[in-house]
Parts: C-alpha cells; structure tokens; sequence
C-alpha cells in the first residue's frame, strides 16, 4: 500500500518531469487572439488572419503587415489548480480525524476518467518570413505540442490498492511533435464579401509518442493473485512532410456587423519516415536528440499471472512474477514489428506512419460601436480527436476597446468541451507603424487560484 505523501510525491515528480497548449482546443496563435479568447473569425486582419479565417485578408485595414517576432506559449492541465494543490499537499487520505484529512473517494471522483493531462503548446513565428500585401499572405511559423498523462487506474493502484474483481487500466497517451507551418493564402473578394483560401506545407521537425492504436495496460486482481498484461509501443520520427488547406469567407463592414465562416485544416496530415526537406537539413542535429536510433521505435510487454500476496511477502523475485521485456524494434511493411538490434534498416520495407492535422471549423460575428470598441462572438469546433484537438464545441466571447485606438485593452472568455475554459486579458501599444501587443490568459479555470494552467503571449507587428 502506497503511502498518502508517497501519492502526492509521485504525482508532482510526474507533472515536472512530462512533456507539456490547451486543452480541448485549438492553441491560439497571438497575442490578440489570446485576449479574445479565440473569437477572430469575423475581426482577424492582415497576417493574423492567417490560421484563423484567410477571406479577411479583403478586410485589412493596412495594406502591408509583417510580423516581427513573437511567440505565444501555454500550458494547462485538467486536475491541478493553486486550490486543490494545497488542499491535497501532505494530506491524509486515512485518518477521517486528521486535520489534513482528504476522502481518497471524493478524491478520486474527482479525477477525470481519462485520467491526469498536461499539456503545452509553443508557437514561434519565424521573424520577417510572415507577411501581407493587400489580399496576399505569406506565413512560417514553428509549433511545438507536447501532452502527457497518468491513467485513473494509477492513482485508484496507488490509493485503494487492487480491488477484487476490478479491472484498472493502464493506457498511455503521450506524444510530443513539432513542425512547421509555411503557407499562402489569397483572399477573392466579391462585392462586400470574400472567400478565402490558404495553401500550406507542413514541415515535420519530429514526432515522438505512444501508439494509441497497439498499446494498453491492464491489472486485475481475483482470488488466485494479481494477473494483467502491458504493451506499449513508442514511436519517434525525425522528418515528415503534408499538406494542408484552410478555406473560409467573410463579410465587410454592414451598420457596423461583420460575419465570418472558416474550415482550418479542412485537409490536413504529416507522412513520416519518408524523404522530407528537414531529413536533408536537420536530420541529424535532429536524430541526435532522439532516445533510439534512426527508424526505430521502442516496445515495452509486461505480463502478470497469479502473482499472491504471499509471493510478494516472502521475497521472490520480481523478474519471475513479472515476466517483462523491452527493445528497439523497425516497422516492416510485409512482417510488422522486427527486432532492430544487429539488423540494418535498409534491409526492410519501412512502412511509414500518418499524423492527422486537426481540423477547426469555426463561424461568428461582431459588432463594432463607433468611439467604443468591438464586440465578438465565435463558435467553433473540432472533428476528430487528435493532437491538441477534442471533438466538442467551444464558444469564444471577446470585447476590444479602442479609444483610443493607439493603446486597444481587450478580455475575451471561452468555454465549451472537455475541461476547457480560459480567461483572457491583453492590451496593445500601437504607434506610428510599430504595433506591439501583449496577452495573458487563465486556462481551465477563470481566477488565478481555480486556473489549471497559464497562456502568455506578445507580438510585435509591422503595418503600414
């Protein structure tokens, strides 16, 4: 039986030690975004419409926009808060008496039953190499994500032991990829209304994760001992390549209302293990960084039969009770998973893995009121699960005041999905040609005590 402190220790080493943008979202990609919580569809202008719906590049109020540098980093988790930190550090989930007593039950509720995430995303526009000319737009820009997580059945292990005739699962869903975005768009407009289109590459740096497809852990526990089995297949990649398309439409100005309609990444996926542009300029700084060899992957098995009680007491063997195995492995095409030591890759058909990009479909509105500002409301939501994305809706809420218009304030809140809330604030400084703009956010929580992680973002903008 796991101590209580030994619980909460475990637990706090693996949220430092893990990989860690958003959950059950999009990342949002700058620092005005971030402030309105994402409702940009109908508002976006120049660069930044970008990503977020490319017929408002019709709509720009500046001919020219370049993108100076920036970054927008976030991170969010779907358990852990200032609040519930402090109220399960050194607590005491026996002793219904103890000051620092916690029901483990209640406790245990409350974890979500896909278990413990943590997730951060990093965007990273590549200076200078993003900007806008009337209803043309070049982009580049860097995203790395990273998610990690422990299973419910790990924290029911550590503080209920193994209940009888109870299975708990053990699944893993760990991955961290980064890539590149390059893209052009081009808006079409039509009178008061424009449709776009952006055309994109996107570069694979590197991808590194558990294969959800082939990999699961169990333990179960009858009267005959602890039985369970485990396997786990981690993949990495150095070098990818794809190709995706955004397409939307959008409306000028009408009394003072704007409409906007998007499908972000309506095609969208990365090859890897193929030839690629970042296998010829930085496969092997990259490769360097990767725990295993060049296409290999890593298999880990476990497996348990009729481990007792009495066994564990009486000091056998752990290598007997639990028969456990672990090695470097390539894919082949024509006979799947082969031992990788002593063989060369170039004797195999490699077969390559995919990476669905997330699809983001999103339509709102806004309403400008004259020496005020701008009010903006999106609705957007993803179709299928995969990276930073979880089917779900999410409504997005912003307001942009601009008198004066040299130093805009904004806030904007959102809410919808899977542990998904986020609170942002931000203002710009825009002067002459030098627009500078700053953004913070509460994710998974709307003050700093309840949030369950934090976004930053600044940008600095040319226009002219």
């Amino acid at each position: 039986m796991f101590s209580s402190r030994l619980a909460v220790s475990l637990l706090l080493l693996s949220a430092l030690a893990g990989p860690t943008a958003l959950l059950s979202q999009e990342p949002l990609a700058d620092a005005r975004a971030l402030a309105l919580g994402g409702a940009m569809v109908s508002t976006a202008e120049g660069i930044h419409a970008v990503g977020y719906n490319p017929a408002r590049l019709a709509f720009s109020q500046k001919n020219f926009s370049m993108n100076l540098g920036g970054f927008t980093f976030g991170i969010a988790n779907n358990m852990l808060s200032v609040n519930n930190y402090n109220r399960i550090n050194g607590a005491d989930f026996i002793d219904p008496i103890s000051a620092d007593y916690v029901d483990k039950q209640q406790f245990l509720d409350d974890i979500d039953p896909e278990g413990w995430k943590l997730n951060t995303t990093l965007h990273l526009p590549i200076p200078v190499l993003n900007w806008a000319r009337g209803t043309t737009a070049y982009s580049s820009e860097m995203l790395i994500y990273g998610a990690f997580g422990l299973p419910k059945g790990f924290f029911e292990l550590m503080l209920e032991g193994n209940p009888i005739g109870q299975e708990l699962n053990i699944d893993l869903k760990e991955e961290m990829i980064g890539v590149i975005e390059w893209g052009f768009s081009f808006a079409i407009p039509t009178g008061n209304m424009a449709f776009g289109i952006t055309l994109k590459y996107l570069q694979g740096l590197f991808f590194l994760g558990v294969d959800p497809d082939s990999s699961y852990g169990t333990f179960i526990t009858d009267i005959t001992g602890l039985h369970g089995e485990g396997r786990y297949l981690f993949r990495q990649a150095v070098g990818g390549s794809g190709f995706g398309l955004d397409v939307g439409f959008a409306t000028g100005e009408m009394n003072g209302y704007q409409f906007g309609i998007a499908l972000i990444n309506a095609v969208g996926r990365i090859r890897w293990q193929g030839p690629s542009i970042t296998k010829d300029l930085m496969g092997d700084a990259l490769q360097g960084m990767m725990p295993w060899g060049e296409n290999e992957y890593f298999l880990y098995t476990y497996e348990a039969r009729d481990v007792t009680l009495m066994e564990l007491q009486d000091g056998t063997p752990m290598d007997s009770l639990f028969i456990r195995e672990s090695y470097t492995v390539f894919e082949s095409a024509d006979s799947g998973l082969v031992r990788s030591e002593g063989r060369d890759a170039g004797d195999y058909n490699l077969r390559p893995f995919t990476t669905d990009y997330p699809s983001i479909f999103r339509m709102g509105g806004s309403k400008m009121f004259a020496g005020v500002g701008r009010v903006s409301l999106d609705l957007t939501t993803n179709f299928q699960n995969s990276l930073w994305a979880d089917r779900g809706w999410h409504l997005a809420m912003g307001l942009e005041l601009l008198a004066p218009p040299s130093f805009p304030v904004r806030m904007g809140l959102r809410y919808g999905g899977k542990d998904s809330s986020q609170l942002g604030i931000g203002f710009g400084i825009h002067k002459g040609p030098l627009h500078f703009d700053f953004a913070m956010a509460f994710n998974n929580g709307l003050l700093i005590h309840t949030a369950k992680g934090l976004s930053l973002a600044l940008g600095l903008t040319l226009v002219r």
